[in-house]
């Protein structure tokens, strides 16, 4: 068993290092010293993920670390922002070497693919969490907020929703590999395409919490509401496989941990948004319209009205 904090600090995190002019001074202070580019601003966003609420009880490490990462790093998605650093605080109940050993990888492959330096963070003893501060930068006056939609823009989503929510029905079950359960599991946040949408996209949200509780929260600044085509949503063929397409669609609306972004654009950018689509190899799916009238409705293809009385994950 690791003697002590700074033991298990030396020993499982000062060895992540990725090279980065951000970094002025990096750990092993009482702060970190971060450069900030000429000309842009600071994001900075904070989660944190529980276990048994948001990873289940005794998993991987590997699942918690990728779920906090993504989370966190899908926040600066959502704002048009790249990584600039990130701190870690944990808490456990006691300094399982395996565990940390798997966190330590993990957390490793997350710095490597993003490009984004650990700079400081805390160990406590505790209920298991981890809590992530990631912080993005943008050119100044370029972040990608939720309140810039108005009536007449339409509303987009990357890439398929509804797949995490399945992946986690079928992890309970005890099946514990698949597309579907890497999808909760392991979720990748949009980051190129929240950066190429600068400009293009006049609001934008990350889809953590359901498609339509997201929806919901960009139209909620300014009063407006939103017309949803139910057949539009975008469904993978692993979903469909898995379930019916009644259940699907509904996971889709209103099941979270997709960590997609939903975003609003005005007509005349669909070219640029299908070559960004393009270019990135994402889909970018057109779902909807910005209307004056408060509300968001779900047509089905002959018009009519879904009824619901879901708005996504509540955390309380």
């Amino acid at each position: 068993m690791t003697a002590n904090e700074f033991d298990i600090i030396d020993k499982y995190f000062k060895r992540l290092r990725v090279e980065s002019n951000a970094v002025v001074l990096g750990p092993g202070d009482d702060c970190a010293v971060l450069s900030i580019p000429t000309g842009h601003e600071l994001c900075v966003s904070t989660d944190t993920l529980i276990e048994g609420v948001h990873f289940p009880e005794d998993a991987p490490a590997e699942i918690a670390v990728s779920r906090t990462m993504a989370a966190n790093l899908s926040d600066l998605a959502a704002m048009g922002a790249e990584p600039h650093a990130f701190v870690l605080a944990i808490t456990m109940p006691s300094a399982d070497e395996r565990w940390l050993e798997s966190c330590s990888e993990e957390l490793s492959r997350n710095i490597q693919q993003y490009a984004i330096p650990l700079v400081g963070g805390n160990l406590a003893k505790g209920e298991l969490s981890l809590t992530v501060t990631v912080m993005g930068t943008v050119p100044a006056g370029e972040s990608i907020t939720r309140s810039g939609a108005k009536p007449g823009d339409e509303v987009y989503v990357t890439g398929s929703l509804g797949d995490a929510a399945k992946g986690l029905e079928l992890q309970r079950s005890g099946i514990e590999e698949g597309f579907l359960v890497d999808r909760y599991r392991a979720p990748t946040p949009r980051l190129q395409a929240g950066m190429g949408l600068r400009g293009l996209a006049s609001a934008m949200i990350d889809i953590s919490d359901g498609l339509m509780s997201e929806v919901g929260h960009i139209c909620a600044s300014k009063g407006y509401g939103a017309e949803i085509m139910m057949d539009a949503i975008p469904l993978s063929a692993e979903l469909l496989k898995a379930t019916e397409l009644v259940t699907a669609t509904r996971m889709a609306l209103f099941s979270g941990d997709d960590y997609e972004l939903c975003f609003t654009a005005a007509p005349s950018k669909r070219e640029a948004i299908k070559a960004l689509s393009g270019k990135l190899g994402l889909p970018m799916s057109r779902v909807g319209l910005i209307v004056d009238e408060p509300g968001i409705n779900v047509r089905r293809a002959d018009g009519s009205a879904l009824p619901h009385d879901m708005t996504g994950y509540q955390h309380f």
